[in-house]
């Protein structure tokens, strides 16, 4: 079973404003929004869904899907992490590992690379969960620049967050 939020449901920094946030309908067989970013200097993406809705006892990974432009900018790397709501972090620089949302990308580095779907999307995993007695509340998953990258960021679309079992 899996569950699907879409663009629109997600919260995203800034997304209100359309000098930096633009809401577009790709595809017009498809009435699905999607969010194409104009230029930022902070990304902070996430979606929450709760437990109670998915499979009991079972392992769970989260899916940014997106596509990136050719003409974009700082989309190199990010952070992804997937929490429990109800945990607490002090500083969430320190949570969740890097990965890489542009394939253009000449880093050699550790992290989780892309994704290329059969539809023309890309997914970049944001991480694991596992939804034991369906008792835990919300599961938050969220990608975001770490505090030290305040350069302007461009040409990302978002899709949405697909949650489906492992």
């Amino acid at each position: 079973m899996s569950f699907w939020i879409p663009a629109r449901d997600l919260s995203i920094w800034m997304s209100v404003d359309p000098e930096c946030w633009d809401w577009i309908q790709p595809d017009s067989s498809n009435p699905e929004e999607v969010a194409e970013l104009i230029r930022v200097v902070w990304l902070d993406i996430s979606g929450k869904v709760d437990v109670k809705s998915l499979r009991l006892k079972t392992s769970y990974s989260a899916y940014l899907l997106y596509k990136v432009k050719d003409l974009s900018e700082e989309l190199e790397t990010s952070t992804a992490a997937v929490r429990f709501a109800k945990e607490v972090y002090d500083e969430i620089s320190d949570e969740g590992y890097t990965v890489f949302l542009d394939t253009k990308s000449s880093l050699q580095e550790n992290g989780r690379f892309p994704h290329l779907r059969s539809d023309g999307w890309m997914e970049i995993k944001l991480g694991e969960f596992f939804n034991n007695l369906g008792d835990d509340g919300e599961v938050e998953m969220k990608l975001f620049n770490k505090k030290d990258n305040f350069n302007y960021k461009s040409g990302l679309t978002v899709r949405g967050i697909d949650i489906r079992p492992n």
